[in-house]
């Protein structure tokens, strides 16, 4: 985890300050609803309001604009910054509040400052512009008085800080009040700037001047599988680590730890764009597959209408226009029946009425019978590539996807997209597949339907195995034929596959495998599907 109190945000502040004080802005781009880029020079500043991603850094990527449109915060960020200065960046108390202050010549000679408020608090993080006499021209996010009445940040209104409760200040604490607070437990309810993490780590009240008055010290803790235990600027530590790695500054950190756990706000943004877009789709085709159930099983009795029509055909020159009813003998199941009649058509017409309804409700069935099988196919695609959008650890992998879903028609390009000469189609010129030894033998696999349609079909020998979970969304794994592939090796790469549908660990399934010349790719079939009949199946436990 990434551990940002208000006494971490202190130290943060003196190196951006150290970065960025003096430098002027020559370009505001809000990259999404929530996240704002600021470039001083070649330097990106990132200011983040995810409630998963509450920080501002120095970012050694650009990141993509997945805004369609200018927001009227970014058209009043780009009118009063862009071509100002940054004066200072100052922190409200040991809150996790931090003030960028501005100054701008405009086109009358005047000088114009104006204040960024940044609140980094979770879910209710927000970006506040203000003049200098500290009224709101904008911000990130807009509340209506009925979700917050107890602060309104309308443009024109003066700004407040969120109300917040009053603690004591961790500079000017004396050691009789931090110990009392530490016998009674009451450290992180009663002083300002302390998070969890910090709080436990306060051994003494010399521990807490160490803290404050140490300079800024980035370092990530790992366990033993190399996965992030805490990341942290200041000289804390986990009970528990198997490597520590120590960083020169906090964006040199922060943006390796934003890669490792693809957090950035492109590869956040994107995925639940997809997720969102694939949610849709399958909620859609399972309102669908259940439309139709119930009209199959409606209309299952249709063959009786055949019946009532031949039974009624064989007694036809014993009946007359008028009748509405008739009793005749059903021989198909050797007793008698009533049909209804329309007493104001002849019996040919009647006739006639019966059959046709038996032949539009065995159209009907038909149809229907072929959309399940077509829209049950849609569902299992669609999950296939919500199995892909879970798994996906790339942005490169997400913008597969992204392709992906944009050819098949699921997702529209943005207005800013259109406006450019882009093809029709989007097509891919080369891929590189997921790759792993398994028993020292090369396994090449799939990480979305179009790296599973390329290896399956175009970058792949005929007498390669092919691997792939049995009736079950997932990636496609392929062995070079040239290898000797041993029973245990084979179980192995069959738990590979099962691994990577993403199951509950435990869980049993069979997994195919097959050279992939016996593999069929249906015409018009969607990205990742294929067909075969020639296989051989081991059943594993994940």
């Amino acid at each position: 985890m990434l551990y940002l109190d208000g006494i971490s945000l202190n130290k943060i502040k003196e190196e951006l300050e150290a970065s960025l004080k003096g430098k002027s802005v020559n370009k505001v781009v809000q990259t999404s609803s929530l996240a704002v880029t600021i470039n001083f020079g070649k330097l990106k500043f990132v200011l983040s309001c995810f409630p998963a991603l509450s920080l501002c850094y120095l970012a050694d990527k650009k990141e993509d604009n997945l805004l369609e449109e200018n927001s009227s915060f970014s058209l009043n960020l780009k009118k009063h910054i862009v071509g100002a200065t940054l004066l200072s960046i100052a922190q409200i108390d040991f809150d996790r509040i931090l003030v960028f202050t501005f100054s701008k010549l405009n086109e009358l000679g005047e000088i114009k400052v104006y204040n960024l408020y940044f609140e980094m608090m979770g879910k209710h993080s927000n970006l506040i512009l203000t003049d200098k006499e500290n009224k709101v021209l904008d911000s990130i996010k807009r509340f209506s008085i009925e979700e917050n009445p107890s602060r309104v940040l309308f443009p024109g209104i003066e700004y407040s800080t969120p109300s917040l409760e009053k603690k004591m200040s961790p500079s000017t604490i004396t050691k009789e009040i931090f110990e009392a607070e530490k016998e009674a437990k009451t450290l992180l309810k009663n002083v300002e700037g302390l998070g969890k993490s910090l709080s436990n780590a306060l051994t003494s009240f010399e521990k807490l001047t160490e803290v404050l008055n140490d300079k800024i010290s980035p370092k990530i803790f790992f366990n033993e599988h190399d996965e992030i235990l805490l990341a942290t600027v200041l000289n804390i530590e986990p009970k528990e680590y198997s490597t520590v790695k120590t960083y020169d500054s906090f964006n040199e950190l922060i943006n390796f730890y934003l890669e490792n756990k693809n957090l950035s706000n492109t590869f956040k943004i994107l995925k639940d764009k997809l997720t969102a877009c694939v949610k849709k789709e399958i909620k859609k085709s399972e309102k669908i597959i259940i439309s139709i159930k119930k009209d199959l099983e409606d209309k299952k009795d249709f063959d009786r209408y055949r019946e009532l029509g031949d039974i009624l055909a064989a007694s036809l020159y014993s009946l007359k226009k008028g009748m509405s009813e008739v009793e005749l003998y059903d021989f198909y199941n050797d007793k008698m029946c009533k049909i209804p009649l329309n007493p104001l058509t002849t019996p040919q017409v009647n006739l006639e009425k019966i059959y046709k309804k038996y032949n539009k409700l065995k159209k009907g069935m038909e149809f229907n019978s072929k959309r399940l099988i077509e829209i049950s196919e849609n569902l299992n695609y669609f999950l296939s590539v919500q199995t892909f959008i879970e798994s996906s650890n790339s942005k490169e992998n997400l913008k597969l996807i992204e392709e992906e879903l944009l050819n098949g028609g699921y997702l529209k390009l943005s207005s800013k997209t259109k406006n450019k000469k882009t093809p029709k189609k989007i097509v891919t010129k080369s891929f590189s597949f997921g790759e792993i030894s398994i028993d020292n033998i090369l396994v090449r696999y799939g990480r979305n339907n179009l790296e599973n349609d390329a290896l399956t079909t175009k970058y792949s020998n005929r007498e390669d195995i092919w691997f792939h979970c049995k009736d079950m969304p997932g990636t496609h794994a392929v062995v070079n034929h040239s290898e000797f592939l041993t029973e245990e090796t084979i179980y192995n790469i069959a738990v590979f596959c099962g691994q990577q549908s993403k199951l509950p660990k435990g869980t049993k399934l069979t997994v195919d495998y097959t050279p992939i010349k016996y593999l069929n790719k249906p015409k018009g079939a969607k990205p990742g599907f294929v067909t075969y009949k020639i296989f051989k199946s081991i059943i594993v436990t994940i």
